[in-house]
């Protein structure tokens, strides 16, 4: 008899209430509608409220594309380079996540251009842009999920996407890397037995 699997531990909040990869603080600098932000999210539900053009739309695209993203997700610029304020040469976006511990912190730094170029660095240090996804990954963020981020502009795109695809997605979301992989298997499965009742179907015909 197989024994059960494991199941995944679950992650708690620590002391400061905050989660292993949360946002602690964003930065901005020449970006898009800012000369200079700086904010701090809270540990729960954090919500950004303001009339049109104030600034809400350039907040979300500094986290995406300060967290791996490319402009192509948000569906609003071809190019890195058209984030950079108007009038600037340019700018950067810093985002500071919280480690394991709370006293580790992870701070992402994406440093843009008017000329279309970035510079990536990790905790002060040059880095590549595989080295900074390999960090997101540890903490499950997929800024190119649709389930678990949504840009204003890529919401007609989330509602055309099917059931089957948006239940992968899904299971992507969700945390657990199993998922997906048990998803599949469980479909290969399904299509052999399938195939099997088919051949057995016609083994009959034939007698």
């Amino acid at each position: 008899m197989n024994e059960p699997r494991a199941k995944r531990p679950k992650i708690s909040r620590g002391e400061d209430d905050y989660l292993p990869g949360n946002i602690i603080e964003i930065e901005i600098r020449n970006f898009m509608t800012f000369n200079h932000l700086v904010c701090k999210p809270g540990s729960r539900l954090n919500l950004v409220i303001g009339p049109n053009g104030s600034g809400k739309s350039s907040l979300v695209c500094a986290i995406a594309l300060g967290l791996g993203g490319e402009p192509q997700l948000l569906g609003r610029a071809a190019t890195i380079g058209a984030f950079v304020k108007r009038g600037e040469e340019a700018g950067y976006t810093k985002i500071t996540l919280r480690g394991n511990t709370s006293d580790e912190k992870i701070v992402i730094t994406r440093k843009i251009d008017a000329r279309n170029r970035s510079e990536w660095l990790h905790n002060g240090r040059a880095a590549s842009k595989k080295e900074i996804t390999d960090v997101i990954q540890k903490f499950n963020i997929q800024v190119n999920n649709l389930t678990q981020f949504l840009p204003q502009d890529r919401v007609c795109e989330f509602a055309k996407l099917s059931p089957v695809r948006l239940l992968e997605e899904t299971e992507k979301a969700v945390g657990d890397p199993q998922l997906p992989v048990l998803h599949l298997s469980l479909v290969d499965r399904s299509a052999e037995l399938q195939r099997s009742e088919q051949a057995s179907f016609l083994k009959l015909l034939k007698l």
